[in-house]
């Protein structure tokens, strides 16, 4: 009777761990989830910052999320009252999701960097504990870079300051080399432009309006994005205009290099709770961009803000 009992959860145990494989199916899509700037939400509207983790916590199964990424720009003055906000806001992800952040202008994050208040909320200390995060340079969690895996494929999530400047573009250099069999997605406040262009010289909301010393999109694609094989994806925040951005670019190696600008704050109420979806179809080689507000309940199916691209995602390949 007892063999027959260690019989049934030997097989009870194997179809467990089954189904934990199949629910990373190679073959199954599964998401990121993009937090544009929320600034706005922090200063007179933390509803819409609210509503958006919340969401995000209840979607986490329905819509297979294994990210969130924050691009900065978490405040507006960055004041105390903002910052318990933000993390009110973002603490709703804690333990139910893997999530990164990172420091924007209005955090602090100008030609003298003043970041205390946001590594006081979002230093290293705080996602030390979890097994995703990586890592982060020096002292403060202005740069840092975090994994996950979906079935084979390996993913880094590198976050970078606003503005780098070359030290600290080195050091992503140094990580993305020493990770290279990763499938890397570099996250930074500003880098695309609302015209489709990197944020170059003479641009609005330019990091040399602060200081030549920071780096701007061009620089941060010659000096650093373009000699890295591995990196396929490069998220950003900041400009405005219409808030959106896509550009395809080349990598040296001829690798291409996809790049979203997302930034909903000049939409009503704050930026009316509005996000991206990306959602990785493995079997078709795609990544699908959506956007959507958990305020509204609605999907913007205008070409600007969804669409899709393609990207490999067979077997062990990189790129």
């Amino acid at each position: 009777m007892k063999k027959n009992n260690i019989l049934i959860l030997l097989v009870s145990a194997s179809m467990i761990i089954l189904n934990c494989q199949n629910d990373q199916s190679i073959s199954s899509d599964f998401s990121i989830i993009l937090i544009p700037d929320s600034q706005k939400y922090t200063e007179s509207n933390p509803d819409g910052f609210y509503a958006q983790t919340e969401w995000i916590k209840s979607a986490v199964k329905k819509e297979n999320i294994q990210f969130v990424i924050h691009l900065g720009d978490i405040t507006e003055n960055n004041t105390d009252t903002e910052w318990d906000i933000a993390n009110k806001a973002m603490s709703t992800l804690d333990d139910a999701v893997p999530f990164s952040v990172l420091p924007g202008n209005h955090d602090g994050a100008l030609a003298i960097r003043n970041t205390a208040k946001y590594n006081e909320i979002f230093g290293h200390a705080r996602f030390r504990g979890y097994p995703w995060y990586g890592g982060h340079r020096g002292g403060s969690n202005d740069c840092n870079y975090s994994f996950f895996n979906y079935g084979k494929l390996q993913f880094m999530v590198l976050n970078l300051v606003f503005g780098p400047t070359d030290e600290e573009l080195q050091w992503a250099d140094e990580i993305v080399r020493k990770y290279k069999d990763k499938r890397v997605i570099v996250a930074t406040h500003g880098y695309l432009y609302f015209d489709d262009t990197r944020l170059g010289e003479g641009d609005l909301f330019s990091p040399h309006k602060k200081s030549k010393a920071l780096n701007d999109g061009e620089q941060m694609w010659e000096k650093f994005v373009r000699h890295h094989d591995n990196i396929f994806l490069v998220v950003s925040g900041h400009v405005k205009g219409d808030g959106t951005g896509f550009l395809t670019s080349f990598g040296k190696r001829g690798n291409p290099v996809h790049q979203l600008l997302a930034n909903y704050q000049k939409s009503p109420n704050s930026g009316d709770g509005w996000l991206r979806i990306l959602k990785f179809k493995p079997e078709a080689n795609k990544i699908q961009v959506i956007a959507y507000s958990p305020v509204l309940n609605q999907y913007n199916e205008n070409p600007d803000h969804s669409f899709e691209f393609e990207y490999d995602m067979r077997g062990e390949k990189i790129n």
